[in-house]
């Protein structure tokens, strides 16, 4: 599939020669991957003796007794020290300290083609770069909703909604809602890079993730079929998911659909 892009935000447009600046992007993104426990043991000890080690009669570290003698985590992981190197029952292994659910595998993701995403879809396992570096895994936050928008750097029209993305994600962080500012494009229209997420959280005082990527499907759901396969995206596009990263709104949620879309 050929796909011409249209992109406008705040009385700008990006792209309007018909070309594609993400590509078509069909069947191009890779779902992220679950580690599990971190020790290629199924019921997460090790071994089958229960210990948590590799040595069936002991601890795997006689001289300490905890597998790691630099921390004493019992997993030989000083980043996670809860155990098992599994981050739903330790500390979040990201640098925004966001909570991890623990649904991963039981989410399915659902059909992404352009033009064919509503409610109900079950949208892919990106994995994204965010803020801080971190190469973050979508569904690890299968346990909240989310508020998702596609922005981009140079549109004015989400530079002004950007403080009250934030006021939600502060208002609704306990309650489970992540929000996800995905950063699109530069302030030149290029692709977006660390630099740009970065000046973004921390302009607008983003808590939640501020994240981009080389996934070329992103847009999907905010695309509008103008003919002969050529898109347009008004700028920002936002949808809620639910808990189990179905899409449970297109658009602008009110206060009391985020409410009831909350775990």
């Amino acid at each position: 599939m050929s796909l011409g892009l249209v992109v406008a935000g705040s009385g700008c447009v990006a792209e309007d020669d018909g070309s594609n600046p993400f590509g078509d992007g069909l069947g191009t993104y890779t779902y992220g991957t679950d580690g599990g426990d971190g020790d290629g043991d199924g019921d997460g000890d090790g071994n089958g003796d229960g210990d948590g080690d590799t040595d069936p009669t002991g601890d795997g570290d006689p001289s300490t007794g905890d597998g790691d003698p630099g921390t004493g985590d019992g997993d030989g992981d000083p980043t996670t020290g809860d155990g098992d190197a599994d981050p739903c029952d330790g500390e979040s292994p990201y640098m925004g300290g966001w909570d991890i659910g623990c649904c991963q595998d039981q989410v399915v993701p659902g059909g992404w083609q352009p033009g064919q995403i509503g409610p109900g879809t079950v949208i892919p396992d990106w994995t994204f770069n965010d803020q801080f570096g971190d190469a973050v895994r979508l569904y690890d936050f299968c346990h909240e909703a989310i508020y998702f928008e596609y922005v981009a750097l140079w549109c004015g029209s989400c530079q002004a909604k950007a403080p009250a993305v934030a006021g939600l994600f502060n208002m609704y962080d306990t309650q489970g809602l992540m929000t996800l500012s995905y950063m699109s494009e530069n302030g030149s229209g290029g692709p977006a890079a660390q630099a740009d997420v970065v000046a973004w959280a921390n302009q607008y005082g983003q808590n939640g993730l501020v994240v981009y990527s080389g996934h070329q499907d992103v847009w999907y759901p905010f695309g509008v079929n103008q003919g002969g396969n050529s898109w347009s995206i008004a700028l920002p596009g936002t949808m809620l998911l639910e808990p189990g990263m179905k899409v449970n709104k297109m658009g602008v949620p009110s206060n009391a659909e985020i409410q009831a879309a909350l775990p």
